[in-house]
């Protein structure tokens, strides 16, 4: 029940501190000149930046979706053998014939 807000309060954080960089006095940061060419790379640093943004974002989601997982599989086999316990102790404590 947490952990969409706990992801979505992360994500927030996230990109509240990549949006300001530690120790910029600026409000803007200096633009390069010019568009950027075949010789200095196909994408602009800021879309790579966003890129990996978004991916690192859904591999929290998907680290986190994975571990809800484990912990419902350890819920079962724990609900599991205290249940088995529970059938242990009654057959234990049953009366006896003799």
């Amino acid at each position: 029940m947490n952990a969409p807000y706990r992801t979505v309060a992360t994500a927030t954080w996230l990109l509240i501190l990549l949006a300001c960089p530690a120790g910029a006095k600026d409000k803007h940061l200096p633009r390069k000149a010019g568009p950027a060419t075949p010789e200095t790379g196909i994408y602009s640093p800021r879309a790579l930046r966003r890129a990996r943004t978004i991916l690192e974002l859904r591999l929290m989601e998907l680290r986190a979706a994975r571990l809800e997982c484990v912990r419902e599989a350890v819920e079962r086999a724990l609900r599991g053998q205290a249940s088995e316990l529970w059938h242990c102790a009654k057959q234990s404590q049953a009366p006896r014939d003799r």
